[in-house]
């Protein structure tokens, strides 16, 4: 399957994002595993510093997925269209 440069840079894009999804999820399982505490409360996330990082890690995951999707969706009528 020989793929052209805008499906190569499509493939790129997927494999960066999902670089930096996988390092966000390390992150917040490693911050979640140093406070004790793996089920987050919203009383917990608003009045502590680490319930404000998972907040903000949670935030750039989300986005991080979205923007995965699109690419994939890209990706898949590229593929469809070429």
């Amino acid at each position: 399957m020989k793929l052209n440069e805008k499906e190569k840079d499509a493939l790129f894009k997927i494999f960066i994002f999902s670089v930096i999804q996988i390092f966000c999820l390390n992150i917040h399982f490693i911050i979640s595993a140093l406070s004790g505490d793996f089920n987050w409360t919203v009383e917990r996330l608003t009045s502590s510093f680490e319930g404000m990082v998972i907040q903000i890690i949670d935030l750039i995951t989300l986005i991080n997925g979205i923007i995965i999707f699109l690419y994939i969706l890209i990706f898949i009528i590229l593929l469809v269209t070429s």
